[in-house]
């Protein structure tokens, strides 16, 4: 997990749901640096380990799932999800 992920979800949890344009506006994420295409990447590899998932199938508007709450909460090690792809 890179810190952007973490920030993503902790977002997701408190907004129900977000898009990489509004969270780059965020000032968490302006404090890592992290643009709308990085966020988008980074959502992208959330959504394959299961983490988040597109509100609507193929939109770009995300929310979290139960196993990104489970994360969150200390309650699921990533070291169980799928290995992350390069990118």
């Amino acid at each position: 997990m890179y810190p952007v992920d973490e920030r993503i979800l902790e977002y997701l949890d408190e907004e129900s749901w977000g898009a990489p344009a509004s969270m780059a506006s965020d000032p968490r994420f302006q404090q890592l640096d992290a643009d709308e295409g990085y966020i988008r990447q980074r959502c992208e590899q959330l959504v394959k380990r299961e983490l988040v998932a597109p509100v609507v199938e193929g939109s770009s508007m995300y929310e979290i799932s139960t196993w990104g709450l489970a994360y969150l909460r200390g309650d699921l090690d990533a070291g169980h999800l799928p290995r992350w792809s390069v990118g």
